[in-house]
């Protein structure tokens, strides 16, 4: 009896742990829809988001970026999160969606920190890469977001509502969601959504009206981190309980409440970025770095830098094109990796 006493209060303990999971984790929220600094402008998204999170019982921090010129949350910053919350508004030009520091540590996060990143971005790729349609290794939506290529703007949602379903076998399987454009005021900027051809994630939201059908969101996991991309803005989503429940299983498939097929890749301490590079490349590192020495193929040294931080930005314009090693000194020891100049 007591055998079956205990097995019944370990079960129940862990039924208790796993149904409030979620409630225990922190969610760093970063707004940069523009609203603080052109209130009646820019639609405010957070009153659509906090009241989700606040009934789903959701522990977060908010992070308001009040100047659109300057740089969000730094690596460091987010290292201290099991997931980061990036939503963007209507807000579309002038990196207003995000800087290229931002970028790079949201790049350091995810590759370095095992990072877990929901991004409800309708113009993010407009306003970075307003004349790309596809993307290739050594470009932050190919390396960090899994995208490769996409037709943007395919969907004008304005006055009106969109229909959306969530693709079966999907974390969202079964889900109809209505979406309707909250971002029509002064500016009349409208609801829009891009159409993803090509990722290297499984397809999550599918719009269905109006037409044509296709993919406005999806999530990636390539082992060292994992996203969700939704030109969809989670803000839009009509219905609070429905809007719940997306974000809920969102965050349970980016914590791993949710099964994954991920691979296993071998995770790394050193991240050099875009490499290869051309004109100037970025060094980051889990670890204070202290030295760095940059050696060519034949070993001969080509630059050295006294560091003391954990990031670095190279001139690299000088260099001749070919393969470069670099070694850095650290808190934790040496850190080698290569640098390829193009």
């Amino acid at each position: 009896m007591k055998k079956i006493t205990k097995s019944l209060a370990l079960s129940l303990m862990l039924l208790f742990v796993a149904s409030n999971f979620m409630s225990a984790q922190q969610i760093l929220c970063v707004d940069r829809d523009g609203s603080f600094d052109a209130v009646g402008v820019y639609t405010d998204d957070w009153q659509f988001l906090q009241p989700a999170l606040d009934e789903l019982g959701l522990t977060y921090e908010y992070f308001e970026v009040q100047d659109l010129t300057q740089d969000g949350p730094d690596q460091t910053t987010m290292s201290e999160y099991p997931i980061v919350f990036w939503f963007t508004g209507e807000v579309w030009s002038n990196t207003q969606t995000m800087t290229d520091n931002d970028e790079f540590n949201l790049m350091l996060y995810l590759l370095l920190d095992n990072g877990k990143l929901l991004l409800s971005a309708q113009d993010y790729l407009y306003d970075r890469y307003p004349n790309s349609g596809t993307f290739n290794p050594g470009s932050f939506p190919y390396d960090a977001l899994g995208c490769i290529e996409v037709v943007q703007d395919v969907w004008d949602i304005e006055p009106d509502t969109g229909n959306i379903v969530g693709v079966p076998g999907s974390f969202l399987d079964g889900l109809a969601i209505t979406v309707s454009d909250i971002y029509t005021e002064e500016t009349d900027d409208g609801l829009y959504i891009d159409n993803f051809i090509e990722h290297q994630g499984e397809d999550l939201m599918e719009v269905v009206f109006p037409e044509p059908t296709g993919i406005g969101a999806y999530y990636f996991d390539p082992g060292t981190h994992r996203v969700i991309f939704s030109t969809i803005s989670y803000a839009a989503i009509a219905d609070l309980e429905v809007r719940k429940e997306v974000l809920s299983r969102s965050f349970d498939w980016l914590i791993g409440t949710i099964g994954t097929n991920a691979q296993q890749i071998e995770k790394t301490d050193m991240l050099i970025y875009p490499n290869p590079a051309t004109t100037s490349v970025q060094v980051g590192c889990k670890h204070k770095m202290d030295e760095m020495w940059i050696m060519n193929s034949t070993g001969q040294l080509v630059d050295h830098f006294m560091i003391g931080g954990n990031r670095i930005k190279i001139n690299t314009a000088s260099y001749s094109k070919g393969i470069y090693c670099v070694k850095v000194k650290t808190e934790n020891g040496i850190k080698t990796s290569k640098l390829i100049v193009g």
